[in-house]
């Protein structure tokens, strides 16, 4: 994959893409674990493994239990893994879908899957189920591993201070006195990256908030769990349509193309000659039903919008070639609101010239424009995530009444006084 600046803002901006949500959750983590390593060591390395070890299988736990599952049972039963159970939804799409397939493989495959449609479904449906449950086991089992390395590692560090300091006083004594010292909404969940990760996110919460040691690690984590949250999957798209809204209404200027689309010299020529206008109105006269309009983007490869999705990603590819991948599911409803995107830009186009604007300048402006709103929801997120929620967490510790001592370290060593391990 050739990774460059448009395909870099593209992905920052992609709100189906992980790779946004684990630099925000990466920068929660960082946050965090700095946070608690200035209350002290044990508590920062128990925050370490908690954050970077949760964040791991947040993003890696699904998609592999759900390869595993491809690998084992998909393979089991002689069935094509990669077809789209939403592809059903529309027989009459489906039909197409067997016609325009890139190879006889997937033909055969596709017709397979037909063949079978209640079984392939319940394949697709035990897949997320299994996938999920499975990284939620795993989950629980990281976080019951890690709080037995973090007592074990306290406990023996408590001895060992204890040693030490008895030590210490022991060689004191012979020449001075002593002193004491003083943690179908079901298939857009079960088929979209990021929306399995509300499912597993609302998971990690309650069992966070549920398996919490102390009051003191239960109000850390009802505060951090509630602002990822909120700015994983709430405020991020939030942030983006405000700055949308505020650029069109500032600069006149539509920016809710995708960035490989907007940075593209092709686009950008296609709009000097005019031939995006013929291609939308192509494109409008094939939408009379959604069976009629895919059939379009088999036929008209060379259309202008058909290119914007194909593009951007809402009409997905065969891997290796040019031609449309009929096992993906594309969204009708995404396919025309893109066209309705470029519709507005063209306006916006058309008029900028009539004020003196040259065709350069529109989309020099439109690019930058682009880029900072990237930027902007990007780093606010961070900001929040990895500063604002850690240090509002760290402040309350410092001016807590109860101390800012982590309490797990606190019980385990009345623990061991009572055991008459060590003394105060």
């Amino acid at each position: 994959m050739m990774w460059n600046a448009a395909k870099i803002y593209s992905t920052l901006g992609n709100p189906n893409s992980l790779i946004p949500l684990g630099i925000k959750d990466a920068s929660s983590a960082l946050g965090m674990t700095v946070g608690s390593c200035v209350t002290g060591k044990e508590e920062g390395l128990d925050r370490f493994i908690d954050e970077f070890g949760t964040e791991a299988l947040w993003l890696g736990g699904i998609p592999a239990y759900k390869w595993l599952f491809d690998k084992t049972v998909f393979k089991a039963y002689a069935q094509d893994s990669n077809i789209d159970p939403r592809n059903f939804r529309n027989m009459e799409i489906y039909a197409k879908l067997k016609e325009y397939a890139p190879n006889d493989e997937t033909k055969k495959n596709l017709e397979k899957a037909e063949k079978n449609k209640k079984l392939f479904k319940r394949l697709a449906g035990a897949k997320f189920a299994v996938s999920t449950v499975l990284a939620a086991i795993t989950y629980i089992g990281l976080t019951r591993l890690k709080q037995h390395y973090t007592e074990q590692n306290i406990r023996k560090n408590l001895i060992k201070e204890y040693q030490q300091k008895k030590k210490t006083e022991e060689r004191k004594n012979s020449s001075s006195p002593s002193f004491k010292g003083l943690g179908n909404l079901a298939e857009e969940l079960a088929f979209s990256p990021v929306k399995n990760m509300y499912i597993m996110d609302g998971f990690i919460t309650t069992e966070r908030l549920a398996d919490s040691r102390t009051p003191q690690e239960f109000t850390g984590y009802a505060i951090k769990e509630g602002s990822c949250l909120f700015f994983l999957y709430f405020a991020g798209k939030k942030i983006q349509q405000i700055v949308e809204k505020y650029t069109k209404n500032k600069y006149n200027k539509s920016i809710t193309l995708d960035s490989r689309v907007l940075e593209d010299t092709a686009f950008k020529k296609a709009f000097e000659d005019g031939s995006i206008e013929r291609s939308i109105k192509e494109f409008n006269a094939a939408n009379t039903s959604d069976a009629n309009l895919y059939e379009f983007l088999h036929k008209n490869p060379e259309n202008k919008i058909v290119k914007i999705a194909k593009q951007s990603d809402i009409v997905k590819l065969l891997k290796g070639t040019d031609k449309i991948d009929t096992r993906a599911f594309v969204d009708m409803d995404e396919l025309k609101g893109t066209n309705n995107k470029v519709v507005e830009l063209f306006e916006q186009y058309k008029k900028a010239l009539t004020n003196g604007e040259t065709a350069e300048q529109f989309f020099k402006k439109v690019k930058s424009l682009k880029r900072k709103s990237v930027l902007i929801n990007i780093g606010a997120c961070i900001m929040a995530l990895g500063v604002i929620t850690p240090g509002t967490m760290l402040i309350k510790r410092l001016t807590d009444k109860s101390g800012k001592e982590f309490q797990t370290k606190k019980e385990i060593k009345e623990q061991l006084i009572r055991e008459g391990v060590i003394s105060e």
